[in-house]
């Protein structure tokens, strides 16, 4: 076994993927932009489009570079090649997370810039900002974890299907709850007990569903 096959193999996805980046990209900063031009209209569009980019990219990473590289074979022929198990699930996950983080980031780092520097955002938003935009983090952690685990496109829709499910219903939780949203009028970011709390559980979250991953492929006796 060499560990060169898994950065030839994390390029290998890259390379395959990288359109897909691209247009979230593209999507996300011209929903922000939308949001810029102020009115509760424009703020209500922009920040739903900004989401569903996000959301998208995470929903569909998961099927194309797990699930439909198993349907069109192409698993049985990377495992031919001189990979363990544990070396194409560290492969997957790092290049999954990379085209799903890099985007994510790249339009988290632009909307914290956008509610910094305008007036349609107060800067007391910026924690409840980060941890919405965590939420889409989880869900594709769960769905990412899901279909390398069960390597079942039934699976993987499901698990879509409940992450998509239940965004509003998390959202709506953290919109109402009082000591969330106590400060987010303010001219500065405060970032207290609760929201720290909070953020913790979400990183953990997304920590715990990686460890998992890895648990469960190395207990597999049948990977093929």
């Amino acid at each position: 076994m060499t560990d060169s096959v898994i950065p030839q193999l994390i390029r290998k996805d890259l390379r395959l993927h990288r359109l897909q980046m691209a247009i979230t990209i593209g999507a996300g900063i011209l929903a922000l932009v939308v949001m810029q031009r102020g009115g509760e209209v424009s703020l209500v569009l922009g920040s739903t489009w900004y989401f569903v980019a996000i959301i998208v990219l995470a929903c569909m990473l998961p099927v194309s570079m797990v699930v439909n590289e198993r349907k069109k074979q192409t698993l049985a022929f990377v495992m031919s090649l001189p990979v363990s198990s544990t070396q194409y699930t560290t492969a997957k996950l790092v290049s999954t997370l990379l085209m799903f983080l890099v985007p994510w980031l790249l339009l988290l780092v632009c909307a914290l810039a956008l509610t910094t520097t305008g007036n349609t955002i107060p800067q007391g938003a910026i924690p409840m900002v980060v941890i919405m935009a965590l939420l889409p983090l989880i869900g594709f952690s769960v769905i990412l974890a899901v279909a390398i685990v069960s390597e079942s496109e039934g699976w993987a829709i499901a698990a879509t299907v409940v992450c998509n499910s239940t965004y509003g219903i998390a959202w709506y939780l953290i919109t109402k709850t009082p000591s969330l949203t106590v400060n987010w009028t303010r001219h500065v970011a405060i970032w207290d007990q609760t929201v720290l709390r909070l953020l913790f559980a979400e990183f953990g979250s997304v920590a715990l569903m990686i460890s998992l991953t890895f648990f469960l492929q190395s207990r597999k006796r049948d990977f093929i």
